[in-house]
């Protein structure tokens, strides 16, 4: 309109004081970067206690350590009864008075009282026949069988570890020889500890000239004793059955959790088969023979639980390593 002066123009607007310059940015994008660098290369944390406990779980409902175990178990059904003939034709070379009975004292802590009977009339049968060749009999008989179980082992390791076998035939059948013959040879050990250990500890304390406080000790001391020599076997056992690669160690957690939960669980089987168990009444005269298999369904189920242990605390470690050098 006329008349209205002109509306002055709007002075510029002053550049922002909040606006970074060219040479912050770049210095912030590179603290950032090196910041990230620092997290990458930090090592992962190892998991938990509770974590590889459902790690070990789920593996094996994977590998089918059920199955395999049940395999296990039907082989050494046929390796027990000549193991037990060879141990005690063995043993009865040594001047022991009631030797058998002993023996099968000492079985009767950890197997149920059904399959302590079947054990016990088997092998006083075979002692019967009274055979001059008996020793070399049982020992045949018992590698073969032997044999067989451990190969049965060492298919069930395979299988927790996820491998193929490479190795030859006759190489795997060898491993299984050896294997059952250093597994009889820690039984052997462990089953003269238990027999002798009281006559050991006498002459171990007439021998250094400390007394009886030496023999009580050791009897005491002997229990830990076998229960080392357990886990050192089951150890080798990890080591020399799978087909992989792995540090050799004397004690593995697997080997520790196999003997411990074996005897933990062999101790729990059998008070409930004597408390609360019915197996005659159900399978009636098969029911002691179930009795036995189940039994060692269980012992072949701990030993590859162990084997599992082993086998994803290698592969934590491994991620771990893995994780650590995947930094720049």
């Amino acid at each position: 309109m006329e008349g209205e002066a002109p509306v002055p123009a709007a002075p510029p607007k002053a550049a922002s004081s909040t606006r970074e310059a060219p040479g912050a940015t770049a210095s912030a994008r590179d603290a950032s970067a090196a910041t990230a660098s620092a997290r990458d290369a930090t090592p992962a944390r190892p998991p938990g206690f509770w974590r590889v406990a459902r790690r070990v779980l789920h593996a094996a409902y994977e590998d089918q350590c059920d199955a395999s175990a049940a395999q296990i178990a039907f082989f050494m059904m046929f390796a027990i009864f000549p193991f037990l003939l060879f141990l005690i034709s063995l043993l009865a070379y040594l001047p022991v008075p009631h030797l058998l009975e002993r023996l099968m004292g000492l079985f009767g802590r950890v197997l149920p009282e059904q399959a302590l009977d079947l054990v016990r009339g088997n092998v006083e049968r075979l002692l019967a026949l009274e055979s001059g060749g008996l020793l070399s009999f049982g020992l045949v008989v018992a590698m073969w069988a032997a044999s067989n179980a451990l190969g049965a082992v060492i298919q069930g390791l395979n299988r927790v570890h996820r491998v193929r076998e490479s190795r030859p035939l006759w190489k795997v059948r060898l491993i299984a020889v050896l294997l059952a013959a250093g597994v009889s040879l820690f039984a052997l050990v462990a089953t003269m500890l238990l027999v002798f250990g009281a006559a050991i500890g006498h002459w171990g304390a007439a021998r250094i000239g400390v007394g009886h406080q030496f023999a009580l000790v050791w009897r005491l001391v002997r229990w830990p004793v076998i229960v080392l020599f357990l886990v050192v076997a089951m150890a080798n056992l990890y080591y020399f059955a799978p087909d992989v690669k792995q540090r050799w160690r004397w004690i593995s957690p697997g080997s520790v959790f196999a003997v411990v939960g074996w005897i933990a669980a062999s101790l729990g089987f059998s008070y409930f088969v004597r408390h609360f168990g019915s197996y005659n009444v159900t399978y009636g005269s098969l029911g002691t023979v179930i009795i036995l298999l189940s039994w060692l369904y269980l012992s072949a189920f701990f030993i590859l639980v162990g084997g599992e242990i082993n086998a994803v605390l290698d592969r934590v470690r491994h991620e771990s390593k893995t994780h650590a050098g995947a930094g720049p």
